[in-house]
């Protein structure tokens, strides 16, 4: 049986990809590159030779070890090659946090938005706080490759279709930010990106089926089911904050009915009162910490999750909520739900996801080259500027983020 040319084209790149795939954050031999991809040794090396050369891979060094023979050569991922942009962009917050290819954070700001300020002007507010973040890690614009961005509203095929109150009003956000940064600009609900993340990196890793309750100045859920984003038919998925029956927008006002100096407390306030036992403030997180169980009860009842993690302007809290809104949630449910656990992540969440939905479209954007393209792609910006959101999602059940 004869191999046609283009096929062994084909079965090139399939083993270039695979390679790269498996190169990981820990740097291997071509012998565990042989390994993890079935290779024979001879097969791998030069596939991993071809990758640095491409400049997919770099050398790191050398490893001694006992005997005779030439150490072993260990080879990396080239992350210093391109920047992601992570950006959260809130009513009232904007997060964004810059990495380089393997979502190592190099630089991470936060900065409040002005109460009232027009779309326009938050919008120059965020790009504002992108080169802040730039700045700060030493890099340039022009070396990021891909910006997910995350934001509130129902979020569908890159565009916002629905805001909420309060909500970042533009639906064409991701269209005006890549005007601004010159790069391709992939939009995702907030909730969504900090389930993601969650998975990824936070209390949640390898989880498969999960809530993530994001309690700020609303409160919406993200849901990964079998280890997949779950977004419904039109992306609305986890958005039951929109039932007032439920509790969730009612749910705050309990924290802000103790007040001080004539306005309401923060909430980081009302909670250190409470874990310091103040009668006033306990009785305020109880209330609030029902409001949530009640919503929180009733996606545990659907999905029957593995893990609750809540996350948002509440995660300082630590058990001074845990302990009260674990016991509504199993009083509301006939399935005992104590894995609810606060967000390790901080108020990174949602930046952190929307750099893991970049690493995701590159990976499937480098799937779909393989298959199509005669050549391998090369690590640069120019490659992936045509990135499209809305046919990167019809491929997601390969992607990596929810790996």
């Amino acid at each position: 049986m004869t191999t046609r040319s283009g096929d062994r084209s084909l079965l090139r790149r399939m083993n270039l990809l695979a390679t790269l795939r498996c190169a990981g954050e820990v740097p291997k031999t071509i012998a565990a590159f042989a390994a993890a991809t079935g290779l024979s040794r001879t097969a791998a090396e030069a596939v991993v030779l071809d990758l640095v050369e491409r400049g997919w891979l770099l050398e790191d060094g050398q490893e001694g070890h006992p005997g005779a023979g030439r150490p072993a050569r260990h080879y990396r991922v080239h992350a210093e090659s391109g920047l992601l942009l992570g950006m959260d962009i809130g009513p009232h917050n904007i997060v964004v946090t810059v990495t380089d290819l393997l979502g190592e954070p190099l630089a991470s700001v936060h900065r409040t938005v002005e109460p009232g300020a027009s779309a326009p002007e938050r919008l120059d507010f965020a790009v504002g706080v992108a080169d802040e973040a730039l700045a700060a890690a030493g890099k340039r614009l022009a070396d990021v490759w891909i910006a997910g961005v995350g934001t509130p509203g129902i979020v569908h095929r890159g565009r916002v279709e629905q805001v909420m109150a309060g909500d970042f009003p533009d639906p064409d956000l991701a269209v005006r930010l890549r005007s601004r940064l010159g790069c391709p600009v992939l939009l995702e609900n907030d909730c969504n990106l900090a389930a993601v993340a969650e998975r990824w990196r936070g209390v949640a890793q390898d989880v498969d089926d999960m809530v993530f309750v994001l309690s700020g100045n609303r409160t919406s859920a993200g849901l990964l089911l079998n280890g997949k984003l779950y977004r419904g038919h039109s992306g609305g998925a986890g958005e039951i904050g929109a039932l007032s029956r439920l509790g969730w927008d009612e749910a705050p006002t309990h924290l802000e009915a103790l007040r001080v100096d004539g306005g309401p407390m923060r909430r980081e306030q009302v909670f250190a009162l409470a874990a310091q036992g103040d009668p006033k403030a306990v009785a305020a997180v109880d209330a609030f910490s029902q409001g949530l169980a009640f919503g929180i009860a009733a996606l545990a009842l659907a999905l029957d999750p593995e893990v609750v993690v809540i996350g948002g302007g509440i995660v300082r809290a630590g058990e001074t909520l845990l302990t009260p809104l674990r016991r509504y949630v199993n009083d509301y449910t006939y399935t005992r739900i104590s894995t609810v656990h606060v967000s390790s992540l901080g108020n990174q969440s949602v930046s952190l996801g929307a750099v893991r939905f970049a690493l995701d479209a590159i990976d499937a954007f480098l799937e779909r080259t393989v298959e199509l393209s005669s050549s391998f792609p090369a690590p640069e910006a120019a490659t992936f500027s045509d990135i499209d959101a809305p046919v990167l999602r019809k491929g997601e059940a390969s992607a990596s983020a929810t790996r």
